[in-house]
């Protein structure tokens, strides 16, 4: 390993940008990955089938919804959990990726 190197990481260095990068990375998600684009479109469609589930997220009042509605909005917080595990799973592997940047970069790979 080279004397001169210094062991900064990204955090250390980015901090005031690191939830845009963060950011960055699950947002090449919809364009990159057809599982998590299909559903969001999936949610979409059913924030315009049923509005007042959509109300339940943007809303911080009461709200009586029907029993499709219910089942809609227990399928949309199902979907939406998903799609948060998708992006754990790619905010992961790139913090894996960039590990492999920094051994590269001090010498040790």
């Amino acid at each position: 390993m080279s004397d001169t190197f210094r062991f900064e990481t990204f955090v250390d260095v980015h901090d005031s940008i690191f939830y845009e990068y963060l950011s960055s990375v699950t947002a090449k998600l919809s364009k990159e990955d057809k599982e998590y684009r299909a559903l969001q479109t999936k949610i979409e469609g059913i924030y315009e089938k049923y509005p007042k589930v959509l109300g339940v997220f943007d809303s911080e009042t009461e709200s009586e919804l029907t029993k499709e509605e219910c089942a809609a909005l227990i399928e949309v917080m199902e979907m939406k959990s998903r799609l948060t595990d998708m992006e754990q799973q790619a905010v992961y592997f790139r913090g894996c990726y960039d590990g492999v940047g920094y051994l590269k970069k001090a010498g040790i790979l």
